[in-house]
C-alpha cells in the first residue's frame, strides 16, 4: 500500500468519497476504483477496526437462511463464498461443522436432508474456478455414533444423529481485510485511516463531501465529492443525521470469545437456551465460540466489554458446549462489535438480516448514499451492487466488475516459501524454516520485503520475544507498507500478535519501542499507545 497522504484526499474532486473503512467500506473503493470512478475513503479508527474484526472467522454459505426459507439470500451466500475462495485462496481453509439431529420438526433428520438437498443444488456451482485443495464436500447426514464421537458433550436425549457440512475458515481474517484494503490501493483509491469524517460540506443545495479531522494530528480540512457514500457501520445513522435523515438504526453488541481452551478440527454448532445457534470453532488450535448479541439496543460507541456480558455468554456457551467447560479465566480475548439491528415482529431486538442501499436524494440529501452492510461474507456482492447505483448516479458508465474472480494482494496461491528462501539467500541470511513458515501465512508475496529489513537492521531479525513469533522486522514492515499508523494496528490487525489474546508485557513494550523509533513517537506518545492497547483486553 502507498504510504498515508493526506494531500491526496484534499487536492483534487473525487467522483466518490466513501466514509467508513470496514470491509464494506473497503470493498466499496476497491469496487468503484477498480471500474473506472476516482475513490477517496476515510476511516474514523484503523481499517477493519470495528465490527469487522468481530466475527467468528467463517465465510458461512447461507445454511441458516434456507431454514427460514431465504433462498435469494442463501443463493447470495454461496456465491460469495466463492468469490472469497477464488481471489483469497491463500488466506481460506475448508471447515466441517457439526450439529446434532433431533427428533423435532426443526432439527430433524428429514428436515436437514431436505435443505440439504436445497443446499446442494443452489450450491452445484461452489467449486467452479476454485482451487482444488479448497474444494467443498457435498453437506451430509452422519450417525449418532459418530456425532457423539465427534462431539463430545453433545446433548443426548432424543439425538438421532448428526449434520455436517463444509464452510471456509478465514485463517487471517485480519490479513483479508488488509488484502481488501491493499486492493483498493492498487485499483488507485485514496484511503486514510484514522480520519474522522465531521459534518457534510454542502455547496448549491448539496452534499460536496466532508470536512474531516486527523486523528494524528488534530487537523481539520475538507475533502470534496460528488457523490458522498456513508459505510460508517455502527456510526451510519450519525452520519445520517449529518445529512439531514433522521433514519431509525438500531444497533445490538455482538461478542465473540476467543479462549485458551484447545479445540478439534472440527466446528460444532448448538444452540443456546433462547434457541439462537451458536458456533465452536477451532483457530489457532483454541476455541472460539459465538456469536452473542446484547438483549437491548446500544449506542454506536458501545464496545466495552462488562464482566456480566462476559459471565452471561460463558453460562450460554457452557450449555450449548458443555465439555467445553469454559470461566472467565479461559477468556483472552472478546472480540465485539456494535452491529445493525431491528426490531422483530416480537418487539424484540435481533440481528438485522439484510443490506440495504440508500440513495438520500430523494429525502432531500442529494449527492449522499448510505450502504448497510450485515456480513464480511457478502460484502464483496452489496459493494457491486453499489458501484452500479453510484454509477448510475454520476451517470457514469462504469466497466464490469472484475472483483469476484481477480486475486487480492496477498491472497493468491503460489510458491511463497520459494520466492522467501530465495530472498534470503540473495540477502545472505539464514532464515529458519519456521520463521518462513510464519512469515508466508501472513504476508505472503510480501515476504521478501520483510527479509530485507532483516537483512539491512541486524535488530529487527529476533522475534520480540521468546515466546513470539513475530520479528521486529514485521512491525516496520506494517508501518511503512500497510499504514499501521498505532500500536493496536500493529498488534491488533496486521501482525497478530495480540489478535488471539494479550501477548505479554514485554512483548507489547519491544513492539512499542520499535514502532516508536519508527513512527517518531516521544515517551509520553508511547505510553499512551500502550494504554490503549492494554484496553482492549479489559473486561469491566
Amino acid at each position: 500500500m502507498r504510504t498515508r497522504d493526506l494531500t491526496r484526499l484534499e487536492s483534487a474532486v473525487h467522483d466518490v468519497l466513501v466514509v467508513g473503512g470496514g470491509i464494506q467500506g473497503l470493498t466499496i473503493a476497491y469496487e468503484c476504483a477498480s471500474r473506472g470512478l476516482t475513490v477517496a475513503l476515510v476511516e474514523a479508527g484503523d481499517f477493519g477496526g470495528g465490527a469487522s474484526f468481530n466475527h467468528q472467522k467463517t465465510a458461512h454459505g447461507g445454511l441458516r437462511s434456507l431454514s427460514t426459507g431465504r433462498i435469494g439470500r442463501a443463493r447470495e451466500a454461496i456465491r460469495e463464498r466463492r468469490a472469497l475462495a477464488r481471489i483469497a485462496p491463500w488466506l481460506l481453509r475448508p471447515l466441517p461443522f457439526l450439529m446434532g439431529t433431533y427428533r423435532s420438526a426443526i432439527r430433524s433428520r428429514v428436515a436437514l436432508a431436505a435443505a440439504f438437498k436445497v443446499d446442494g443444488w443452489l450450491g452445484r456451482h461452489r467449486n467452479d474456478g476454485v482451487e482444488p485443495e479448497l474444494h467443498l464436500p457435498a453437506a451430509r447426514l452422519v450417525s449418532k455414533a459418530a456425532t457423539i464421537a465427534l462431539f463430545h458433550g453433545i446433548r443426548r436425549p432424543r439425538l438421532t444423529g448428526g449434520a455436517q457440512w463444509y464452510d471456509y475458515q478465514m485463517v487471517e481474517s485480519d490479513r483479508l481485510t488488509i488484502a481488501f484494503a491493499a486492493a483498493a490501493d492498487r485499483a488507485g483509491a485514496d484511503l486514510a485511516n484514522h480520519v474522522e469524517a465531521l459534518d457534510p460540506l454542502k455547496e448549491n443545495g448539496r452534499i460536496a463531501g466532508m470536512y474531516v479531522r486527523d486523528g494524528l494530528t488534530g487537523r481539520t480540512f475538507a475533502v470534496r465529492a460528488r457523490l458522498t457514500v456513508n459505510a460508517a457501520g455502527s456510526r451510519a445513522g450519525v452520519l445520517m443525521a449529518a445529512f439531514g435523515i433522521l433514519n431509525a438504526c438500531p444497533l445490538l453488541k455482538a461478542m465473540n470469545l476467543v479462549t485458551s481452551k484447545r479445540a478439534s478440527d472440527i466446528a460444532l454448532a448448538a444452540p443456546a437456551a433462547d434457541g439462537r445457534m451458536l458456533t465452536l470453532v477451532p483457530w489457532r488450535g483454541r476455541a472460539l465460540v459465538g456469536t452473542a448479541q446484547s438483549r437491548a439496543l446500544v449506542d454506536p460507541d458501545d464496545t466495552a466489554v462488562r464482566g456480566s456480558e462476559v459471565d452471561t455468554f460463558i453460562r450460554q456457551a457452557n450449555a450449548a458446549f458443555p465439555a467445553l467447560d469454559i470461566s472467565r479465566a479461559d477468556v483472552t480475548l472478546v472480540h465485539r462489535g456494535v452491529v445493525p439491528a431491528q426490531i422483530g415482529r416480537d418487539g424484540v431486538a435481533e440481528l438485522r438480516p439484510d443490506p440495504e442501499i440508500v440513495d438520500h436524494a430523494a429525502q432531500g440529501a442529494q449527492g449522499a448514499l448510505t450502504v448497510i452492510g450485515v456480513k464480511y461474507t457478502t460484502a464483496r456482492g452489496v459493494a457491486e451492487r453499489a458501484a452500479d447505483a453510484i454509477g448510475k448516479r454520476l451517470g457514469k458508465r462504469l466497466s464490469a466488475s472484475r472483483t469476484a474472480v481477480t486475486p487480492l494482494p496477498g491472497a493468491a496461491i503460489a510458491d511463497h516459501e520459494a520466492l522467501a528462501i530465495e530472498a534470503a539467500r540473495a540477502a545472505r541470511l539464514e532464515v529458519p524454516t519456521p520463521a518462513i513458515g510464519h512469515l508466508i501465512a501472513l504476508y505472503a508475496e510480501a515476504t521478501p520485503r520483510v527479509i530485507s529489513l532483516m537483512a539491512e537492521r541486524e535488530g529487527l531479525r529476533a522475534p520480540l520475544v521468546a515466546t513470539s513469533d513475530t520479528i521486529g522486522a514485521e512491525v516496520v514492515h506494517v508501518i511503512r507498507s500497510e499504514m499501521a499508523m498505532r500500536l493496536t494496528d500493529i498488534v491488533l490487525r496486521r501482525t497478530g500478535l495480540g489478535s488471539a489474546g494479550h501477548p505479554g508485557r514485554a512483548a507489547i513494550e519491544r513492539c512499542a519501542e520499535i514502532a516508536a523509533a519508527e513512527l517518531g513517537w516521544d515517551p509520553a506518545r508511547t505510553a499512551a499507545e500502550i494504554d490503549a492497547l492494554e484496553k482492549v483486553y479489559l473486561i469491566e
